[in-house]
Formats: C-alpha cells, sequence, structure tokens
C-alpha cells in the first residue's frame, strides 16, 4: 500500500481530465473519440507555431524544429509514447501514479527544463508574457488576453512581469502534482465547468484573479 493511499486525488483528477480534454482542439484530426493521440499533438504544436506568424512573428527554422522536437518529447513522456493517451480514464490514473511516486519532482523538474527552452523563443533567459500567451495560453483555447494575463500572473510569483525558470517549474509541477486546490490549477486556463465540491475551495483565487464571468478582476500584486 502506498504512503499516499489516504490522500484525496480528487482535484489532480479533475485538473489532469482538463489537461486531456484540451478544449483548444478544433482540428478535423480532433474527433473528440476519447483519446489524445500524436496526431492531436501534432496539431497543437502547429497551432502554436501559427500563433507567431498571425502576429508577424514567425518561429526561426531551429526554433520551430526545437519546439516540434520538445513537445513531442512531453507527449511521449506524459503517456508512455502515447499508450496512456488512448483514454481518458488511464490518461488520468496514469497521471496520479507517477505523481506520488518518490523523486518524481525532480524528473518533472529535469524535464521542464527542455519545455522551457522551447518557450524562450528570443533565448533571453525568461518567459516573457508573449511568449508564455502564444506558446501555452492561446493554443489552449484562451483567446481573452485578459484571462490570459491572471493566468500569467500566478505563475509570476516575484512579480516581475517574466517566468523564471523556477517559477514555470514550481507552477507545473504543483499543478501535475499537487493534489490540495491552489492557484496554480489555473496554469492552463480557467475552469470552465468546476464542480460544486471545489467552488468554495476557489473562491478566493477567484476573486482575487477573476470576476464571475471568467475576466481577470484586478490581480493583486
Amino acid at each position: 500500500m502506498s504512503c499516499c493511499s489516504s490522500k484525496d486525488f480528487s482535484f489532480l483528477r479533475l485538473k489532469l481530465g482538463k489537461y486531456f480534454d484540451h478544449e483548444w482542439a478544433d482540428s478535423p484530426l480532433y474527433k473528440r473519440d476519447g483519446t489524445f493521440s500524436k496526431e492531436h499533438m501534432k496539431y497543437f504544436v502547429d497551432a502554436t507555431i501559427k500563433n507567431y506568424e498571425e502576429a508577424g512573428r514567425p518561429l526561426s527554422k531551429e526554433k520551430e524544429r526545437q519546439s516540434r522536437k520538445t513537445l513531442m518529447f512531453l507527449y511521449n513522456t506524459m503517456t508512455l509514447n502515447g499508450i496512456m493517451g488512448k483514454n481518458r480514464e488511464r490518461f488520468i490514473n496514469h497521471g496520479v501514479r507517477i505523481a506520488g511516486l518518490p523523486g518524481m519532482k525532480t524528473v518533472f523538474r529535469f524535464v521542464l527544463k527542455r519545455w522551457f527552452k522551447a518557450l524562450d523563443v528570443d533565448g533571453d533567459g525568461v518567459i516573457s508574457w508573449q511568449e508564455w500567451y502564444f506558446m501555452v495560453l492561446k493554443p489552449d483555447g484562451i483567446e481573452d488576453e485578459e484571462e490570459a494575463k491572471a493566468c500569467f500572473n500566478i505563475v509570476d510569483a516575484n512579480k516581475n512581469g517574466t517566468l523564471s525558470l523556477d517559477e514555470v517549474a514550481d507552477a507545473a509541477i504543483e499543478f501535475f502534482t499537487e493534489t490540495e486546490v491552489t492557484k496554480c490549477a489555473y496554469l492552463f486556463g480557467r475552469f470552465r465547468h468546476l464542480p460544486k465540491e471545489f467552488e468554495s475551495k476557489m473562491k478566493k483565487i477567484n476573486q482575487e484573479y477573476f470576476d464571475d464571468d471568467h475576466e481577470m478582476n484586478g490581480s493583486k500584486e
């Protein structure tokens, strides 16, 4: 029996389910068939690169290659080369299982270094608001920039307007391993459908960063 067997994993399962669902996907490839395949991930990468092109800031060929390689590496790591992406429940169960393994946070941080490098388009060692929006939030379907800015501010722990590797890694590790309700649950955007059991727990976070219409409500520094 695991030492974590007494924990309530319901909120972690909710977060993993939200991540799996990928509400951004409007590609014909994404048929809502209950799987998260490499084809879906490739579409996500294409959508990310297209965001930069539409903003008049196309990625260099090297950065585009690096981004594709890194995001597919993350997909393969998270889904055991796609095996655990074939079914929503299997993906969630796999995520819960590895989240509780000893040393897993260290492994997460090592993997996230590659993700951070791919996000850092201009190579200055930090993630700007624009990089976070175009590479993380907009591809996930967050078109409202004020909501996206609130999510960015949650990750920006020291409120200096950029994200360090530690800030990104801490937020991502918290999202994928923390069983308690924390503000980093908004790493990939706002929950559109939150079960009643979590509403009271998230109320303070919602009041600090968002209003009831899913818009930013003046984040506090």
